[in-house]
C-alpha cells in the first residue's frame, strides 16, 4: 500500500474532487491487496461521478475484507449502484443481506433502497412494507420521503383512504430538503382515487402553486378525473327543479328530525288534539325531559373542551419530556449556520451560559457555506446529543457532534458544544478517521420524492454513505 499516495487520495476525495480520488485509489494499491477503506472511498468517488457499474464492484472488492466490517452501508451502497444501472434483483438481493448485519447502525436506508428496487420489479406491497420500516425507523431523521412512497404504494393497491394518511403524515414531516410539491401532487392523486375532487383539485394546486413544479402524465390525468367529476357534480345542480332544496317535502318543518322538541305541534297532527287529559299530561313529562336535555347541552360542551384541554396539556408535557420543542434542534442548528454565513446574530442560537470565547470557537468552526442535517440524536428533557453530517460547498461531508440544551425560555433548543467527530473504529489516524466518517453520508437527507411515483430522485438514489 502507497501511504503517501493514500493520504493524497483521501484530500482528493474530502475537497470534492472525485476524479482524482478515484484514479489516486486505484493507483494506491496492488491489484490482489485487499483493502475494504480504498475499495470503498473508490466506489463512493465513482458513484459521484455516475459510473454506477464500476462502483457496484468497487463496493464488492471491499466486502472482501473482513477486518473493514462496515457490512452493512457497503452492501446498501452495492445496492445502490446496481439500481441505477437497472438491475433491481440484484440490488433487492444487497439490500436484504445489509438488513442482516445488526451492527448497521442507519437501517432505514436500505429499507429505502429496498423499497424503491422492489417498486421497479412492480412487487408494491413488498415494496410498501419496507417504506413502512423505514418511515418508522427511529434512527431516521427524515421520514417524509418513505411516507410518501408509502402513499404511492397504497394509491397502486387500491387504498386511496390510507394513501390519503400516509402522504398527509409525511406533510407534517416534510423538512427543508423535503419536496412538499411533489407530496402534494400525490395526496392529490389519492384524493382523487377516493372520489373527493374538491380536496385533490385544492391539493395539485398547491402543488404547482410556485409555478415550479411540473405534474407527471399520471398526476395530470388524476387531476383531470378530478375536474371532470367536480364539473358534473356542479351540472347536475344547475339543472335541479327551481326552489329544490334537496330535502323530503314530507318531513315536518317543525320537527325535521322526526323526534319531538319542538314546543308548538303541527296543527295538520290530529292525533295531537284527540289526546286525553292523562296523555297530555304523560306528553308534557316528556317534552320537558327534552328541554332539560337540551339545557345541559352547553355544560356538556364545557366538560368536552376541558377534557380536550388536559389532553392537549398532557401531550405537550410528553412531547417536552421527549425532547421535542420550538424551535427543534434541527432549527437551532440551521439559524447558527445561516447566522454564521450572512455574518448575523449567532446568540440566538448559544446557549447563553457559554463564555464569549467559547461562543467565538464554535462559530469559527462552522465551514463557510455549508449546510448542516443531523443524521443521529439522542434526545432528554434537558439535553441532546447529535451526530451532525455538514455538506461542503465542494462536496465534502465531515461530520461533527452537537450538543443542545435547552434555551432561556425552556420550551427551543439552542446549541452548547460543536465538535469534529472521530470514528475510533475505522482507522487509526484523523485524516482515515474522517474519511470514514465522510463515507457514511446520508443518503435520506437529500432524497427528494420522485415526482411520478412518490420516490426518490435519482441523485438521491445515488447518494453513498
Amino acid at each position: 500500500m502507497n501511504a503517501e499516495l493514500l493520504e493524497r487520495a483521501r484530500a482528493a476525495y474530502r475537497a470534492g474532487d472525485f476524479s482524482t480520488a478515484a484514479q489516486m485509489f486505484s493507483a494506491c494499491k496492488e491489484n490482489s491487496e485487499v483493502a475494504g477503506e480504498v475499495d470503498h472511498l473508490r466506489g463512493n468517488s465513482l458513484m459521484k461521478l455516475g459510473l454506477a457499474r464500476e462502483a457496484a464492484s468497487a463496493y464488492a472488492l471491499a466486502l472482501n475484507d473482513a477486518a473493514y466490517g462496515k457490512r452493512g452501508a457497503l452492501l446498501t451502497n452495492e445496492g445502490k449502484a446496481l439500481s441505477a444501472i437497472g438491475d433491481n434483483e440484484g440490488a433487492v438481493r444487497c439490500f436484504t443481506e445489509a438488513l442482516q448485519d445488526s451492527t448497521y447502525a442507519t437501517p432505514y436506508k436500505a429499507q429505502l433502497g429496498l423499497g424503491r428496487a422492489l417498486l421497479a420489479l412492480d412487487r408494491v406491497a413488498e415494496a410498501g412494507t419496507a417504506f413502512r420500516q423505514a418511515a418508522i425507523d427511529g434512527a431516521n431523521p427524515a421520514p417524509a420521503s418513505a411516507l410518501a412512497q408509502l402513499g404511492d404504494c397504497f394509491v397502486k393497491l387500491g387504498r386511496p383512504g390510507d394513501a390519503i394518511e400516509s402522504f398527509r403524515t409525511a406533510l407534517d414531516f416534510a423538512g427543508p430538503r423535503d419536496d412538499a410539491r411533489s407530496i402534494n401532487a400525490g395526496l392529490g392523486c389519492a384524493y382523487a382515487a377516493s372520489n373527493r375532487p374538491t380536496e385533490a383539485l385544492e391539493a395539485f394546486r398547491q402543488a404547482t402553486a410556485d409555478g415550479l413544479y411540473q405534474l407527471t402524465p399520471e398526476q395530470e390525468e388524476a387531476r383531470g378525473r378530478a375536474q371532470d367529476a367536480l364539473d358534473a357534480a356542479s351540472a347536475r345542480n344547475a339543472m335541479a327543479p327551481a326552489g329544490a332544496s334537496g330535502l323530503d317535502n314530507t318531513i315536518d318543518p317543525l320537527d325535521p328530525l322526526g323526534k319531538s322538541g319542538a314546543l308548538m305541534p303541527d296543527p295538520s297532527d290530529t292525533g295531537f288534539f284527540k289526546m286525553t287529559e292523562a296523555e297530555m299530561i304523560q306528553e308534557d313529562k316528556r317534552q320537558m325531559k327534552i328541554r332539560r336535555k337540551h339545557r345541559h347541552t352547553g355544560l356538556k360542551v364545557f366538560i368536552v373542551f376541558l377534557v380536550l384541554l388536559v389532553i392537549a396539556a398532557g401531550g405537550l408535557a410528553f412531547a417536552y419530556t421527549r425532547g421535542l420543542g420550538f424551535p427543534s434542534q434541527q432549527d437551532a442548528l440551521n439559524g447558527l449556520f445561516d447566522a454564521a454565513a450572512n455574518e448575523g446574530d449567532t446568540n440566538a442560537y448559544l446557549a447563553s451560559g457559554l463564555s464569549d470565547a467559547a461562543k467565538a470557537s464554535i462559530v469559527s468552526s462552522i465551514p463557510d457555506g455549508a449546510t448542516a442535517t443531523i443524521t443521529n440524536m439522542d434526545q432528554s428533557m434537558t439535553e441532546s446529543t447529535a451526530l451532525v453530517t455538514v455538506e461542503l460547498p465542494l462536496g465534502g461531508t465531515p461530520q461533527y457532534d452537537v450538543t443542545f440544551v435547552r434555551s432561556d425560555n425552556h420550551i427551543g433548543w439552542v446549541v452548547s458544544s460543536f465538535d469534529l467527530h472521530y470514528d475510533e473504529d475505522t482507522a487509526a489516524s484523523d485524516s482515515a478517521s474522517s474519511s470514514d466518517t465522510t463515507a457514511e453520508t446520508d443518503a435520506a437527507s437529500s432524497s427528494k420524492v420522485d415526482t411520478a411515483q412518490g420516490s426518490a430522485s435519482d441523485g438521491s438514489s445515488a447518494a453513498a454513505e
